[in-house]
């Protein structure tokens, strides 16, 4: 007796096994599906202040160097931890200047120093490195992220009569704050270098010119935002010859079931306890496993099944109460409900579309919603069968 129950315990819990790895496979916090040309798209501005540091600035103290700026950008996540942006940005420059020239204002002080004041703009174009999506994988959900950038542009000034223009390089960093799925809030600082003609002072002891500067903005996301995590595994086939010999093992156990159930009944004495097996559901509780956020049956668990089919051949007068699971780490309670229910619906098909199993003997499908019952999220994914008289 005890030998029968145990080779068809082993049955079931091979395929559950099999399922348990392949989905724990899957669990890959990085992984998510390509976005279409249109999706993730943003657009952000922002304000602060800014320094110049050119040739002869140092002079002056850094309180007559800070001036306003002003930024408008538009750009496109392509991954969660790489995107491009187009900034335009900039406004005023104040400085120092040695001697009377391009900017110069007002009257020199003792050491023979101008007043300098300009106004310009910088436009760029930026790659961005989200670095918790890089290392800490997606997260939709996270409220702080630190996303540094490296870019190149031009800088042209708008005032005076030499309106300079000159290459320049920016980089900086991007602390942002999420408000809410379509909204964030940044603290962007700054830094461009450009050529020194961008103050229209040369010949000082700098061979290039910059701008360091803090602004406070924010990012709205337009529609289409964010990225969907991958549902699908990547598919495992099995050759012919692997399935042969799963189909193989089967027919050997079925066949040691068969043969200990006739020596069972050939022994006067054990009669009754070959009735009593008659009379109990000897096909064990049987899980089928889904990826995330999926109702499709995977080949895999489809093989599993057949498992299962082959040992309902025996006891036709078993019936079968399916319930269907999700786990309740993703999506909310009525979509857990409504692919738990999918589930087991599908399983339902392939049991009576695939292997014949008359829908009669379904005597229930039922949907349990999302749970925490298993210790891992990927084996709350499941549809639980259950064989009752």
């Amino acid at each position: 007796m005890k030998k029968i129950l145990l080779l068809l315990a082993i049955a079931g819990l091979s395929g559950v096994t099999m399922a348990q790895d392949t989905n724990s496979s899957c669990e890959n916090k990085h992984e998510v599906l390509t976005n279409k040309f249109w999706d993730n798209w943003f657009i952000s501005g922002g304000v602060g202040a800014e320094m110049l540091i050119g040739n002869n600035d140092a002079h002056y103290g850094l309180g007559d160097r800070i001036s306003p700026t002003f930024n408008v950008g538009v750009g496109k996540w392509f991954t969660p931890g790489l995107g491009l942006r187009l900034q335009y940005s900039g406004f005023e420059a104040k400085g120092a200047r040695k001697g009377f020239g391009s900017y110069a204002t007002g009257r020199p002080d003792a050491s023979g120093y101008y007043d300098q004041k300009f106004h310009y703009m910088n436009l760029h174009g930026d790659v961005m490195f989200n670095l918790n999506a890089l290392f800490g994988g997606y997260n939709p959900n996270r409220v702080y992220e630190v996303i540094p950038y490296l870019g190149a542009g031009f800088t042209h000034s708008y005032s005076g009569v030499e309106k300079t223009q000159g290459l320049a390089v920016n980089a900086g960093i991007i602390n942002k704050f999420r408000v809410s799925p379509v909204l964030d809030v940044n603290l962007e600082l700054s830094g461009m270098m450009a050529q020194n003609k961008f103050d229209a002072e040369l010949g000082g002891e700098k061979d290039f010119d910059g701008v360091i500067a803090a602004t406070v903005g924010v990012t709205y996301y337009f529609k289409n935002r964010g990225f969907k995590k991958s549902k699908a595994c990547p598919p495992q086939l099995i050759s012919e010859a692997e399935l042969r010999g799963m189909r193989n093992k089967m027919n050997d156990l079925n066949g040691e079931v068969q043969d200990l159930k006739n020596r069972l009944a050939a022994a006067p004495k054990e009669t009754v306890v070959v009735k009593e097996v008659n009379d109990t559901p000897a096909v064990a509780s049987h899980a089928i496993f889904f990826n995330l956020g999926s109702a499709v049956v995977s080949p895999q668990e489809i093989i599993n099944l057949g498992f299962m089919v082959d040992q309902l051949k025996d006891y036709p007068e078993l019936k079968l109460k399916l319930t269907g699971y999700a786990d309740s780490a993703t999506g909310s309670a009525e979509v857990n409900k409504k692919v738990s229910l999918k589930r087991a619906e599908a399983v339902v098909d392939v049991l009576v579309q695939k292997y014949g199993i008359a829908r009669s003997r379904i005597v229930s499908t039922e949907a349990a919603g999302g749970i925490d019952k298993f210790g891992k999220d990927y084996l709350n994914r499941m549809v639980m069968i259950e064989a009752v008289k």
